[in-house]
């Protein structure tokens, strides 16, 4: 979806958010990813699903980080525009919950929230996750890139 101000905006899941942070750190590691889409996300609003918030914010705790890797992983975190669950979002959910029952896609549910949220804007959804890339609807633009071996 392209916004008012004319830029794209992408919806972040949780793994491309922890593989973002390590590209930064290493570009040469993720040669394999295509230059034209390094270049579609770099021209984007990157935004996360406050799911994808919670789910990094549950990991650094769980690795009892430090609070100095806490603060720069929020300070991070405040670079992406943060998206709530609204109604849209739930109809959405609900309806990938169906497909991926059906589809036997065998998606979580907290991936499914997050692709809702995608869905329920007309976001792209961009992940590194190859449980998300399973997902095949017409309403929602899986962008998968997959995380170095």
């Amino acid at each position: 979806m392209v916004g008012p101000s004319g830029a794209e905006w992408l919806l972040c899941d949780t793994s491309f958010v922890g593989w973002s942070a390590r590209h930064a750190a290493a570009p040469e590691r993720f040669a394999h990813w295509p230059a034209a889409a390094l270049q579609r996300i770099d021209r984007a609003i990157l935004a996360i699903s406050v799911i994808t918030l919670a789910e990094v914010r549950f990991g650094y705790r769980n690795a009892n980080w430090g609070q100095s890797r806490i603060a720069r992983e929020e300070q991070r975190l405040a670079g992406f525009a943060q998206v709530p669950l609204d109604a849209s979002t739930l109809d959405e959910w609900a309806r990938l919950k169906d497909l991926s029952k059906r589809n036997a896609w065998n998606v979580s549910d907290n991936d499914l929230w997050i692709a809702a949220t995608a869905a329920g804007r007309g976001y792209g959804l961009l992940t590194c996750d190859s449980d998300q890339a399973r997902i095949v609807d017409s309403g929602l633009e899986v962008l998968h890139l997959a995380p170095p071996i």
